[in-house]
């Protein structure tokens, strides 16, 4: 009997990526087979993000596509998308089913009447033995109980939950394998962790600890939570990446406060320098908006003023948008043609310092792992330093997962360019 076909399309960040992994094992586990041509698919997963507007279209501008398409296919809408869908009406036929209890798909894929919401997961799968590659993403917790005015995670997402220290060490031992290269451990705000007597500070030691052989990575922090003793961790252990993602959204304190962030651009500042003071050379990167409610011309030079002082490696620049749920989907955002002059302000500025850090780079020798081989030559492979920078490495004798001592030789574009060391 031929196994009925599915395919899977990710819109979103890490989270939605390891929705994705968990799907794809459960699916697979009860005899569904994975097809990588939508054509060949007769289920369809959309695994979507609502968190940004931008993401939501785009998974939505997919949706109905999908629709002149059909041809018996079915299809599923999953992530936060789906939970942001549970009261949308725009599903008019049994096409298609929105669901976020994963553990149930199988048993709502046989039911005759396929439009049917499933929004009440836990979002612990620990259980689940997933295929993953180079990183391996592992939620500790779910959820978020900050309610920033302009955020609508926690209504996607829902309350906070940490899972217990066991199951993250007992789902990283069942899901490594041999293309695993570092862990990525994962949360709204990592820095609130808390299960028994344990921490996010004694968590990230205890992986670190015992996973010595691998990188680990972790995402994200709220500034308002973090502790420097994150940093004297990766102090003390090699395996414990420099890199430090810490979205401070805006330069303004007015825009903070209107923002429910809990902390000052001097409480930021001085975490960024107790950060450098324990880690030199840590690489600090974050999140930007521009165009928020409220937002005057000195706010924003505010912002540009924080990029100068801080010097960030790099950042994730955006226009607010309203989303759903949140307090600022009342308020009145900056005219469009400002709020996109000012992210092109914001970007170039960035830009222009992320490439004099680059520049410095060039003459010092960085330890890369190597990710994958480059189309162009069977010389020339990808990977990343333990400050998460993408590195081009020119060498021979190189297979994937190497770690190997790389010697800057050029900036290309944004992109350090390296030869092996022999």
């Amino acid at each position: 009997m031929k196994r009925e076909t599915f395919k899977i399309v990710t819109y979103g960040c890490e989270m939605n990526d390891y929705d994705s992994e968990v799907i794809t094992s459960i699916l697979k586990s009860d005899g569904y087979e994975e097809v990588f041509d939508i054509e060949d698919a007769k289920i369809v997963v959309v695994n979507g993000c609502s968190v940004r507007d931008h993401a939501e279209k785009r998974a939505l501008g997919f949706i109905q596509s999908l629709k002149g398409k059909k041809d018996g296919k079915r299809f599923i809408i999953a992530g936060c998308l789906a939970k942001s869908l549970e009261n949308e009406n725009i599903f008019l036929d049994e096409s298609f089913i929105v669901s976020t209890e994963y553990k149930k798909l199988p048993e709502l894929l046989k039911q005759n009447n396929f439009k049917k919401f499933e929004i009440s997961s836990e979002g612990n799968y620990s259980d689940i033995l997933r295929n993953t590659d180079f990183t391996l993403n592992i939620p500790i917790m779910k959820g978020c109980n900050n309610f920033c005015s302009y955020c609508t995670v926690p209504y996607l997402r829902g309350e906070e939950v940490s899972f217990s220290v066991d199951d993250i060490i007992e789902n990283i031992k069942r899901n490594i394998n041999e293309k695993t290269g570092e862990i990525m451990l994962l949360g709204q705000n990592v820095n609130s962790y808390s299960y028994d007597s344990y921490d996010f500070v004694r968590v990230l030691e205890r992986v670190a600890k015992e996973f010595k052989e691998l990188r680990v990575r972790f995402l994200t922090s709220h500034p308002k939570d973090f502790s420097p003793d994150i940093v004297k961790l990766m102090a003390e252990y090699e395996n414990l990446c420099p890199h430090l993602h810490l979205p401070v959204q805006t330069g303004s304190d007015k825009l903070l406060k209107l923002l429910h962030r809990d902390y000052t651009v001097k409480d930021y500042l001085e975490k960024v320098e107790i950060s450098r003071k324990i880690v030199e050379d840590i690489s600090i990167t974050t999140d930007i908006m521009v165009g928020l409610p409220y937002e005057g011309e000195e706010d924003f030079k505010e912002t540009l003023k924080l990029v100068m002082d801080i010097q960030f490696d790099d950042a994730f620049m955006y226009k607010f948008s309203k989303r759903k749920n949140t307090l600022a989907y009342y308020m009145d955002g900056c005219d469009k043609k400002v709020s996109s002059s000012r992210l092109k302000k914001l970007i170039d500025l960035q830009r222009s310092v992320k490439e004099k850090k680059l520049k410095e780079l060039v003459g010092r020798e960085v330890e890369v792992i190597v990710e994958k081989v480059s189309k162009k030559s069977k010389n020339e492979f990808y990977g990343r330093d333990r400050h998460n920078r993408s590195v081009v490495v020119n060498g021979e004798n190189i297979t994937i997962k190497d770690k190997v001592i790389v010697r800057i030789v050029k900036i290309k574009g944004i992109t350090p360019y390296g030869i092996k060391k022999r």
